[in-house]
C-alpha cells in the first residue's frame, strides 16, 4: 500500500505541479504620491519556486516590510502555490522615484520585473479628491524573451 502511493505521487502529483507555468506580478497601489503618503508594494509569486530578490528601494524609506504569505492548494489534480512579498513605504523626495527591478531564479529561468515609476508630489498641492491609481504588471518566463507586460489601470478614490 506504501509502495503504491509513492508511485502513485511520484508519477503523478508531482510532474502536474511543476508543469504549472509560473509568474511574478507586482502590485502598485498608486503610481502618483504625496510626500507624506504611503505607498504599498506587492510582489506575487503565482507557481514559482525559486529565490525571491527584493529591488533596491532607492528613494523609499520602507516603513513595513517585507511581509510574507504563502499560499499551496490542489484541486483535482491541479497544484497551485502562491506566495506574496509586501513593503510599506514612504518616499523621501519630490519628483519621479523608481522602484527597480526584482528577480526571481525559477530553476534554469531568470524571471525579472521592469522598474516602476512612482510620481511624488509635493504636500503643498495636497487635494482630498485627487485619484489613485492601482497598476499591476505580470511577468512570465517565455524562452528567450521571459517577460510579458500587462498592466491594468484602476481608478479609486482616497
Amino acid at each position: 500500500m506504501k509502495f503504491g502511493s509513492f508511485v502513485f505521487i511520484t508519477l503523478f502529483i508531482i510532474p502536474i505541479a511543476f508543469c504549472q507555468k509560473g509568474s511574478l506580478t507586482v502590485k502598485v497601489d498608486k503610481d502618483t504620491v504625496y510626500l507624506d503618503e504611503i505607498l504599498k508594494v506587492e510582489f506575487l509569486l503565482d507557481n514559482l519556486t525559486g529565490n525571491f530578490k527584493a529591488p533596491d528601494f532607492i528613494g523609499f524609506r520602507i516603513v513595513s516590510g517585507p511581509n510574507t504569505s504563502s499560499s499551496f492548494s490542489m484541486v483535482n489534480g491541479e497544484v497551485n502555490q502562491k506566495k506574496s512579498y509586501s513593503y510599506v513605504l514612504v518616499p523621501q523626495s519630490i519628483g519621479s522615484q523608481y522602484i527597480d527591478a526584482a528577480t526571481v531564479q525559477n530553476d534554469d529561468v531568470l524571471v525579472t520585473t521592469e522598474p516602476l515609476e512612482i510620481f511624488v508630489l509635493s504636500s503643498e498641492n495636497l487635494r482630498s479628491d485627487h485619484k489613485s491609481r492601482q497598476r499591476t504588471y505580470i511577468y512570465e518566463p517565455d524562452g528567450a524573451k521571459n517577460q510579458k507586460v500587462k498592466s491594468k489601470r484602476v481608478l479609486k478614490k482616497i
